[in-house]
């Protein structure tokens, strides 16, 4: 016999129950990113769900010499965009404005919307 603590913990985990991002609904991305109207070679782009949704997770690339990137998100949906290149062991402080949880950067991906060219100005 389950007693009422053990019955609420069961009721509990079968309403919460949550699904992983479904593997067909991902989508390849590409793009450029540019700082001050040149290539961002070696750039680390994230692309963050808008939502915070957990299980979709975020997706991350380094832009290659041409500051070109491409990678595959976990859904279609909103996504805040962050973008960083690691100066002396540390964040750069020219790309102040597209890090963390403040950034400027946003993009709405779909099957249809997968391009995204991002033109960085050096904050002052």
């Amino acid at each position: 016999m389950l007693t009422l603590p053990a019955l609420i913990c069961l009721l509990c985990v079968g309403c919460s129950e949550q699904k992983m991002a479904d593997p067909n609904e991902s989508v390849e991305i590409t793009g450029t990113v540019t700082l001050d109207g040149k290539p961002l070679p070696s750039a680390e782009v994230t692309f963050v769900p808008a939502d915070g949704d957990p299980l979709v997770g975020p997706a991350l690339t380094i832009t290659d010499n041409k500051g070109s990137y491409s990678m595959s998100v976990n859904a279609p949906r909103d996504y805040k965009i962050t973008v960083d290149r690691m100066t002396n062991g540390g964040p750069n402080p020219a790309l102040k404005e597209y890090q963390g949880e403040e950034t400027s950067l946003k993009a709405g991906v779909s099957k249809e919307n997968t391009s995204f060219d991002f033109d960085l100005t050096s904050a002052k």
